[in-house]
């Protein structure tokens, strides 16, 4: 049995208010958590909120386990040998083991913060395809609610007692938070622009989910030529404007499929196609089945 978990970074002993939570999953839950198969790859080994943390900080020159944290609100610093950066509302820090570091609530403006403390392999896999590495430690993330959702979701863990498949469900979660973050790429490869906007132009595609939007409408409504805004979508996404449209339009295709019974045809008029063969053929194409075959097989999956 390792011995890393006798020696892990200790959370920090800021004085708790009652409006914050700081929780240490036990040392006999930790070991099952390293052994299970489910849980291995990533696991929690301590997490908590912090509200308007006053005088929040801690100095860490052996840092024994993995770190992350997003600021939800105020501001903090964070200085390491290769890093220093002020810690704003939105920005997630991820600090791997072995980094020393300092960091701190602002002065006048303090953060909130939800943290995590964890252990497993999958850590560093996951700051490699984000992008992080020693020297670059935050991103700035595009959907906050959906974080702090799935942060609150872990929170809630604590409620169900000293149980393994709580701290499975812990486990899971915590994979499924850095799995959103892999959704944050576009923020970090591409150098922010004025007249460039995903979440502009995600609500102008939802607006007009019921219509056929050419590439000269969008690149219209974003004020940009076609040839401009193809190539920058291009390099944002990965994909194309008008497949990127295509497979919103499908993802609601699915949600009308599995919450009612209306017919095919009237799930393809609803998304703007008259013809209902033309839209079977394009769901089968992103989706890998027909409307028809969808429906049929939801319950199954």
């Amino acid at each position: 049995m390792t011995n890393r978990v006798e020696f892990m970074s200790a959370p920090s002993n800021w004085p708790l208010p009652k409006s914050s939570i700081r929780y240490l999953i036990p040392k006999p839950m930790i070991e099952q958590l390293e052994l299970n198969v489910v849980s291995r790859g990533l696991f929690p080994l301590a997490f908590g909120y912090y509200e308007n943390a006053h005088n929040h900080a801690i100095k860490r020159l052996e840092h024994t386990d993995h770190l992350l944290i997003f600021c939800c609100a105020g501001k903090g610093t964070i200085s390491s040998p290769h890093y220093n950066q002020t810690i704003m509302e939105n920005d997630i820090l991820m600090i791997p083991k072995g980094i020393t570091h300092h960091y701190k609530a602002d002065s006048k403006d303090p953060w909130s913060i939800y943290w995590v403390h964890m252990d497993g392999h999958l850590f560093m896999q996951f700051m490699d395809i984000i992008g992080l590495n020693k020297s670059q430690l935050k991103i700035q993330i595009l959907n906050p609610i959906q974080i702090k959702n799935e942060f609150e979701q872990l929170m809630e863990t604590r409620h169900q007692g000293y149980q393994l498949n709580s701290f499975i469900l812990a486990a899971n979660i915590l994979k499924k938070i850095l799995s959103l973050l892999t959704m944050q790429l576009p923020a970090l490869h591409v150098t922010p622009q004025k007249d460039f906007n995903l979440i502009t132009f995600n609500a102008f595609l939802e607006e007009n989910i019921t219509k056929q939007l050419s590439l000269d409408e969008m690149a219209s409504y974003m004020g940009l030529s076609k040839f401009h805004f193809a190539k920058k979508f291009q390099t944002t996404t990965g994909i194309s404007p008008v497949k990127y449209f295509l497979e919103i339009k499908i993802q609601h295709a699915c949600g009308l499929l599995d919450r009612s019974s209306k017919p095919i045809k009237d799930v393809a008029a609803v998304l703007g196609y008259d013809d209902p063969y033309y839209f079977s053929r394009l769901f089968k194409n992103v989706m890998g089945l027909s409307p028809k075959q969808y429906r049929l097989s939801r319950h199954g999956h």
